[in-house]
């Protein structure tokens, strides 16, 4: 019995343990036929709602994304290039039964047509194009500019193998870091008006091109006499692999909240549809506006360090914030943490953020969003580190300023002495080198 009770005995504290680690019940609808999905504030980038969003899956043309918001970054507003289609960009995709607009090699392409080619009609030739003018050379070039551009971004569960999303082993992303990457490019010279953009969009013939092509919406959420039509979506992206399957990303907005809601591997069309209107009536219902963070004085102190000595201390102050939060919660619900380095080196960027954290319940997440701390008095302590000698340089600093132009002026005397002494010398030498009459 004794022995039946001790194994009865480490049961139960093994099972207690696995109770311990299972995670508390997600905020927000539990999809089944969509595997992953995130909702976020897009003026903050709080996470609001998440099923599964770190996981790591493929994201189909959602890739678009990225590679648009970074022609954006690089044209910042100037469209009016054009660029030229190489065989790489047309016979790469032969085999892929992908989507495209029939780019001929050789062909010049106005930029803003590519980017629109991208966006409207999911074109992976112009995306490959795009990709090299990101890049300034090979489609690869493009592709590790986008690698480059997650890894700046602090993405944890993103690579791409490609700009327009065809699946591979190396070519991943995650619900949360694909509605990162789209709040980033929100913020890129003109990437929102193609996002947003509902209209036909026509591209005229072209160097080896006679036809005029027309790019239409493809995303019936966006299209108002469809029966999947949302109206609070702004602008989208759609996405479709056999590998990936149903991926989709959005910007949506009803009084004046601004959300970002992405999804990744729904079972199938009518499954994407279903359960982005059932997120985005979930969101609206649940976050209905604004709460106001106040600001925090003297939220941290960070010692400041220049001209190879410090220079003293430096305050810190949380700037505040606007957060939504979910009925039952207020401001009182959100702590503040600070995160910095030990010390700022004065010249370089200041890395200090104040950290808003929500402690969420069953109807919001615990997430947290990172501000810039704001520096007090940096001008006060410059100011008063100048004219300062550092410590190293006392036993070689002069004593005073009559010192200095004394001793400036002896130094002169002595090399003008010097200069007297060794032209006589040189006369002298001279002299006596002289052959006898």
């Amino acid at each position: 019995m004794r022995g039946i009770a001790k194994a009865f005995g480490a049961f139960a504290a093994a099972l207690a343990l696995v109770v311990l680690a299972l995670p508390a019940r997600a905020a927000g609808p539990q999809l089944t036929a969509t595997r992953a999905y995130c909702i976020m504030d897009a003026a903050s980038g709080l996470v609001l709602a998440q099923q599964n969003m770190d996981e790591e899956l493929h994201p189909a043309s959602i890739t678009k994304v990225m590679t648009l918001g970074l022609a954006c970054e690089k044209a910042q507003g100037d469209w009016s290039g054009s660029y030229p289609v190489t065989h790489e960009d047309v016979y790469s995709l032969a085999g892929t039964d992908s989507s495209h607009i029939a780019l001929l090699e050789g062909e010049q392409v106005p930029l803003e047509d590519l980017l629109y080619a991208t966006m409207m009609a999911s074109a992976n030739d112009a995306a490959n194009v795009l990709a090299e003018y990101i890049g300034e050379g090979t489609i690869q070039d493009g592709v590790d500019a986008m690698n480059a551009k997650a890894v700046q971004l602090g993405l944890q569960h993103t690579h791409f193998s490609n700009p327009h999303g065809i699946s591979d082993e190396e070519h991943y992303t995650s619900c949360y870091d694909m509605a990162r990457i789209l709040r980033w490019a929100l913020d890129q010279p003109g990437f929102e008006q193609l996002f947003t953009n509902n209209e036909m969009y026509i591209m005229q013939p072209t160097n080896h091109q006679p036809v005029t092509r027309y790019f239409s919406q493809q995303d019936s959420m966006r299209v108002g006499s469809s029966m999947f039509y949302e109206p609070t979506i702004l602008g989208s992206k759609i996405g479709y692999t056999d590998i990936a399957r149903q991926t989709y990303i959005c910007l949506a907005e009803k009084d004046g909240l601004r959300l970002i809601c992405v999804v990744m591997r729904s079972d199938s069309r009518a499954d994407r549809y279903a359960d982005v209107r059932t997120l985005l009536e979930y969101a609206f219902s649940t976050w209905t506006g604004y709460t106001a963070i106040d600001p925090a004085q003297n939220a941290a102190q960070i010692s400041v360090r220049g001209g190879g000595g410090p220079l003293g201390q430096l305050t810190l102050n949380a700037p505040g914030i606007r957060l939504p939060l979910a009925a039952g919660l207020d401001a009182g619900n959100v702590t503040l943490s600070v995160d910095l380095p030990e010390e700022y080196i004065l010249g370089e960027e200041l890395e200090a953020w104040a950290v808003y954290t929500v402690q969420g319940n069953a109807y919001q997440e615990t997430a947290s969003v990172r501000v810039p701390l704001q520096p007090e008095g940096l001008d006060a302590l410059l100011a008063g580190s100048r004219g300062a000698a550092h410590p190293a340089a006392e036993d070689v600093a002069p004593a005073g300023h009559l010192a200095l132009v004394l001793g400036t002026a002896a130094a002169g005397m002595l090399a003008m002495g010097a200069a007297v002494f060794l032209w006589g010398r040189k006369s002298i030498r001279t002299d006596r080198a002289k052959p006898v009459e």
